[in-house]
């Protein structure tokens, strides 16, 4: 066979092959996602999820797609512990409930969830011995694992019991991957919060830690860690106990709803965010 022609066919194939592979594996995720939605994973979200319990009818079933799409598209592994239908299920809520009112958000650049069987330290062992400290629960951004979450597994559990309460680690995690998208994560996350509100937000945190410090906050103490961890942490209170965080931080709480669209916008900047840029 002349030379040239094989160079075009290796030409042809180069171009091709990876356009297959796309449209197969895009295939194969459309036909997880038409797929009914388990009966005994409803069971799961409404023995569990207290987000899922509050939605009606409709929106249950946007909430059930997401996480099809979500399970279709990344990958969960547990380390050195067992990943069930309910880990595999808190885990996409925990990603699905901060983007709830943006559909077509699927963390793009996160492709690997890490479960592990506890806390862990900086080097990621879980292992006890006398005097070693384990604290971390949940983990985004490894300067080596880029694109890869990392979670407790009886943290993940004990975020989602059913009952509302301010911690979530799952939730917390995940706001962490959406203030980064604008690459930085420094609290202010630019793809939630339109430009005239990054101000007041500002200012709300240094008004809150002011009361956390003097003792006059229910809010977690870690919150002072930095900006970037306030915006998770009360992100961990208005999602999983909306009602007690609106009667205890109603600032905090109207900024937030406005950030990720929980609340119905009542005027047209709010609605027309490009004006806003």
């Amino acid at each position: 066979m002349d030379s040239q022609i094989i160079m075009s066919l290796l030409v042809l194939a180069a171009v091709l092959l990876p356009a297959w592979f796309y449209l197969r594996k895009n295939r194969k995720v459309d036909e997880q996602v038409a797929r009914a939605f388990p009966k005994a994973w409803k069971k799961i979200l409404l023995e569990r999820v207290w987000f899922y319990k509050e939605l009606d009818t409709d929106d249950r079933g946007v909430f059930e797609k997401r996480i099809q799409l979500f399970l279709a598209t990344k990958h969960i592994q547990g380390v050195d512990t067992t990943v069930d239908d309910t880990v595999l299920l808190l885990v996409a809520c925990s990603a699905i409930i901060p983007t709830f009112a943006f559909p077509e958000y699927n963390y793009p650049k996160v492709s690997a969830i890490l479960i592990y069987p506890g806390s862990f330290d900086e080097e990621f062992q879980t292992r006890r011995y006398e005097g070693h400290k384990a604290f971390i629960i949940g983990m985004v951004g490894v300067p080596h694992q880029q694109g890869t979450v990392i979670l407790s597994k009886p943290d993940l559990l004990k975020g989602f019991d059913g009952i509302p309460h301010p911690e979530n680690v799952g939730i917390h995690e995940f706001v962490h991957l959406l203030d980064k998208a604008d690459g930085a994560v420094d609290g202010v996350p630019e793809m939630l919060l339109n430009h005239q509100y990054v101000g007041p937000w500002l200012q709300e945190i240094k008004d809150e830690i002011k009361r956390i410090v003097a003792g006059n906050s229910d809010i977690n103490p870690y919150s002072l860690t930095n900006n970037a961890e306030f915006l998770a942490v009360v992100s961990e209170y208005f999602f999983n106990h909306p009602e007690k965080f609106e009667k205890r931080h109603p600032e905090l709480y109207a900024l937030l709803a406005r950030a990720f669209k929980t609340e119905e916008e009542d005027t047209e900047a709010e609605q027309n965010p490009a004006a806003n840029s």
